[in-house]
């Protein structure tokens, strides 16, 4: 099961890339030490690095390998999450800074002269059922009432078909994988990037980081892991929940002209790429699968569209209850530690958003979006109820879990994990950690391996 964006991470350039811990980097103290070697860690190890600061980035696999890799990549402010973020002046300044994503990417992309296949395409959102019409008219006036650009349409023919469909011009789609290796070649000699160096033990009070063999000193760190491998404090274990979603590409000789996604959670995504269509969505929360044929279902979606599935691949993305990333520094009183996650499936504009907040904040410069992605941020009354049942089902997880065999443990907080068919993985549905059938990690939060799932499947 691979992306069609992996091929690209084999032909990366090597640059100062493929250290690992033991090189002599963790004898001395670090200035800055950015956790996590995808796009947002990359962004915001390049802001800062054009800002005189030294840093250095550590990666737990291959740079690039994680979630990034996985992403169907729409670079996009027209997300059909407004109407659930709560208050009118969150939603105009969260849409403000997806535009400013968008833009800030295109200037990226034409000043580094980055050869990522970026190409403008207009956004649409669109009810495939007559059920979902509601809560796509819902969207539209939430949109309009801080006067978003958006138009509606009441039956419109697209590539995909003909739906009632809300329209944002001038949004992007890009290669992830190429834009990224474009920044890491510009900053290859004045960062350095430790790969397969997973961080198990973090102590923010004598701010150290220690991997299984080493020990770092920072005086600064920043977390751009997806779930933050810090479990306790801030409790961001259970301020958070992983989605699951599949894709594939089919290649075809249609070419869309525009990106489009359905306004229901679990509804399909459609962009163009170099190599056919990705066809995604099939939401569901990680480890809750209800279907064991959801390829299926995505490969009869390509029959469809005259298309041929080359790849296939799935999506485990870290969700927020009021739909807003947290950016910014991770506890209060602690003014070393930042973070960068919660990107609910729109993780290309929000790494540019929480990178350059993150760079900001470091520089002491202000930030408009500061108070709206704050991690220490009090949540709207509105999604307490949603909070308290994903606390409720966090416990009745880690309750299996102590009645659960150790093979059926997550090494990361102790839930009982389910084996998903679809994948052939062992899922957790507490906090989304997934191993392969011989107990090796695929994702965090965990650091260790299921060692009972290993010695059963040597």
């Amino acid at each position: 099961m691979q992306s069609v964006w992996q091929k690209y991470i084999n032909n990366s350039p090597s640059g100062r890339r493929g250290g690992t811990a033991g090189d002599g980097v963790g004898n001395q103290e670090l200035d800055t030490v950015i956790v996590g070697g995808g796009i947002a860690g990359i962004m915001c190890a390049y802001m800062l690095s054009q800002n005189g600061h030294k840093v250095t980035l550590i990666e737990a696999h291959k740079l690039l390998s994680g979630v990034t890799s996985h992403t169907t990549a729409h670079v996009s402010a027209f997300q059909p999450v407004y109407q659930d973020i709560p208050t009118n002046k969150k939603r105009r300044l969260y849409f403000q800074s997806q535009i400013n994503a968008v833009e800030g990417i295109a200037k990226l992309v034409s000043e580094l002269k980055i050869d990522c296949d970026f190409k403008r395409a207009d956004s649409w959102v669109f009810a495939q059922s007559d059920r979902d019409v509601p809560d796509l008219k819902k969207e539209y006036k939430v949109l309009r009432k801080f006067h978003a650009p958006v138009e509606y349409h009441g039956s419109r023919q697209m590539a995909i078909g003909t739906y009632p469909a809300i329209r944002l011009n001038n949004q992007a789609v890009f290669n992830p994988i190429k834009f990224c290796q474009g920044i890491l070649s510009v900053m290859a000699k004045e960062v350095p990037i430790l790969e397969n160096t997973r961080i198990k033990k973090v102590c923010l009070m004598r701010k150290t980081l220690k991997t299984e063999k080493e020990t770092f000193k920072y005086k600064r760190v920043i977390f751009a892991t997806g779930f933050p491998i810090v479990n306790i404090r801030g409790l961001y274990a259970f301020k958070m929940y992983k989605s699951f979603s599949y894709s594939i590409c089919a290649q075809t000789e249609t070419k869309l002209g525009a990106q489009f996604g359905e306004i229901a959670k679990d509804g399909f995504t459609y962009r163009d790429s170099t190599d056919g269509i990705i066809i995604g969505g099939l939401d569901h929360r990680t480890g809750r699968w209800k279907c064991k044929k959801y390829f299926d279902i995505l490969k009869e979606e390509s029959k469809r569209l005259g298309g041929k599935v080359a790849h296939e691949w799935c999506a485990n993305d870290c969700m927020t209850f009021d739909h807003v990333p947290y950016a910014g520094r991770m506890f209060c009183l602690c003014r070393s530690a930042f973070m960068i996650s919660g990107f609910n499936k729109w993780g290309m504009a929000n790494a540019y958003v929480g990178a350059e907040l993150v760079a900001n904040l470091v520089d002491g410069e202000r930030n408009r979006y500061k108070k709206i992605f704050k991690p220490t941020r009090i949540l709207h009354i509105s999604v307490w109820p949603a909070f308290f049942w994903n606390f409720l089902q966090d416990g009745l997880g880690l309750l299996a879990g102590l009645f659960s065999s150790k093979k059926r443990r997550c090494p990361h907080m102790g839930c009982r994990l389910k084996f998903n068919p679809n994948t052939q993985t062992y899922d957790c549905p507490c906090h989304g950690s997934r191993f392969t059938e011989n107990g090796d990690i695929i994702v965090s939060p965990a650091v260790d391996a299921n060692e009972v799932l290993a010695r059963k499947n040597p």
